[in-house]
């Protein structure tokens, strides 16, 4: 019985450590997005700009591609990425076509990406 319980354990105490996946479908949430640019020190205006952008934005991840498909717009925009850090549930990605080093963070349930060229992180929840 000691080895069972101590099995389990040891079980759950590597499961809690394990990394959060980025993988699979997230939607834009668009108050937390909007929350975070006003933090930010973006004008009003930008809410509105959210909105028309991003309102119904979904993002699926797999492991090697990533998905963002916008309303309004027919086609996925599809790119391959690669992991080249992780630290602390943050993965920082390679994007083929996009430049520099994008940031993929697991907040809680949210996952919160940092374009460098975007002054705004997109936040999406699990879809």
């Amino acid at each position: 019985m000691r080895k069972l319980v101590l099995l389990l354990s040891l079980a759950l105490l590597a499961a809690c450590h394990k990394s959060p996946s980025l993988q699979g479908s997230w939607v834009v949430d668009l108050v937390a997005t909007t929350e975070r640019a006003k933090a930010a020190g973006l004008p009003d205006s930008v809410a509105g700009e959210i909105r028309e952008i991003y309102d119904g934005g979904l993002l699926e991840i797999t492991p090697d591609t990533l998905a963002i498909r916008i309303e309004g717009i027919p086609e996925a925009i599809t790119r391959n990425y690669k992991v080249v850090g992780e630290s602390d549930g943050c993965y920082t990605l390679e994007i083929s076509g996009d430049p520099g080093r994008h940031a993929y963070c697991i907040e809680g349930e949210s996952l919160v990406v940092r374009d460098p060229s975007a002054k705004i992180a997109l936040v999406y929840s699990a879809r």
